[in-house]
Order: structure tokens, then sequence, then C-alpha cells
């Protein structure tokens, strides 16, 4: 059972690895590593995942945007790379079904959460390295990046301040609600309130990049809010 899975994972990414130990450590969470008594897990293929994947995007927006500032192209990474875009690429190819959890995680909702996914993926980047080196762990990379269209940055800060400011009078409060992940690797969850309720919450590598993914997640619930109103 467990081999057919990981063919079909192998399948789905379109990557065949040569040493398949170095996809079950991306895959391995560290419920599941303790659970087991083993003493490896994915935390550090995650670590080295975040590192190419951020020279991947970097190169990659470089040779793409050749009149662009350096300002336009971090902020265009940054969303690239961000934990929200990360889970939706998670998410394309299943990779949540795929993950060992501990069974007192080992939850549909864990499976989907946004953290768990930006983590694995990040990790299987880095398996995908360690396996076949930089220019399959680009391809890899590539697949997911779609340049068909321009990316356009979204600042859903601002967007979300705006629509606050109109229909409530105040600006939204944001709080940083709980850190975690080891410190090489630190992420963050924060939550955004409007009109002094709990509009939406969000996770990210840095403290600004959670308020964005919050602000994100805010605004869809205050669009879908206005809809109900509004029917």
């Amino acid at each position: 059972m467990l081999s057919k899975k990981i063919i079909k994972l192998q399948k789905i990414i379109k990557y065949s690895f040569n040493n398949l130990e170095v996809l079950l450590t991306a895959l391995t969470h560290k419920s599941y590593a303790s659970q087991i008594g083993q003493k490896s897990c994915n935390e550090r293929m995650e670590f080295l995942g975040d590192s190419v994947l951020s020279a991947i995007v970097t190169e990659t927006l470089y040779l793409r945007y050749p009149r662009d500032t350096e300002g336009k192209l971090s902020q265009l990474k940054a969303q690239i790379i961000s934990a929200p875009n990360l889970s939706v690429w998670a998410q394309k190819i299943n990779l949540g079904d795929y993950i060992f959890l501990g069974k007192s995680d080992d939850t549909r909702k864990s499976r989907e959460r946004e953290s768990l996914l930006c983590d694995v993926f990040e990790a299987v980047v880095g398996a995908v390295y360690l396996d076949g080196g930089f220019e399959n762990a680009r391809n890899f990379v590539l697949k997911f990046l779609d340049f068909k269209q321009e990316i356009v940055i979204t600042d859903y800060k601002s967007k979300l301040q705006e629509i606050a400011q109109r229909l409530y009078k105040k600006i939204p409060d944001y709080r940083i609600i709980k850190e975690f992940g080891p410190d090489h690797n630190k992420k963050f969850e924060a939550a955004v309130f409007v009109n002094s309720e709990l509009s939406g919450n969000g996770v990210g590598n840095s403290k600004k990049e959670a308020h964005q993914a919050a602000a994100q997640k805010a605004l869809k619930n205050v669009k879908e809010s206005l809809d109900v109103h509004n029917v």
C-alpha cells in the first residue's frame, strides 16, 4: 500500500526518486516520527527546500522581468513563496494525502492546514534538490508558476482597510496570535479584527506576510457577509 502511494505521488509530481528514503523523509511530520521512535522528520529538509525554492523563484523573476526594480521583484517573490500560495500549490497535487502524521494529528482538517501544506511542499522541493540537483528542483517548481499572465501584486491589507473605513469608519486591527516552527524557519499566525470582530486569520513566514494572509481571508469573509445581507 505504501509503495503504491509513493509511486502515485511520483507520477503526479513527474519526478522519480533515485533514493525513495529522501522523499519519505520529506513527507514525515515530526508527530509521526515521534510516534514511531524515529529521529528524522521533514524539518531539516523543509529548511533546505525553503532556500532552494527562494533561489529558483528569485532567478526566474530576475530573468522574466528584466525591467522591474528590486522592490517590485521582492514583492512578487514574497507573494509567490507565501504560505497561502504554497499551500495552494500543495493542494494541486493533493500533497495532504501523502503526509505521514501521528495518530493525534491525523485528521482531514490537519491535512488541509495551510501551514502544514506549505511546510511539506518546501520539504518536497528540498527532497527533489537532494535527489536530483538544482535543475530537477527548478523543473518541479516551474510546473506551478504560470507566466501566461503577468503576476499581479495584491496588497490585501490596503484593500481591507479601504472597505473597513468605508463601512465602519474604522481601520482593521492586526494581532500576531501564534508563533511556531523551528528557529531557522519560524512561522507566524495573524488574526485581523474588523469592527471589533474576528474577520480572518493567516499564516506567513514573517509577521508582514501573516498580516497579508489574514487580510486576504478577511476580504473573502467580508465579501461573503455583504453578499448574504444583500440577498
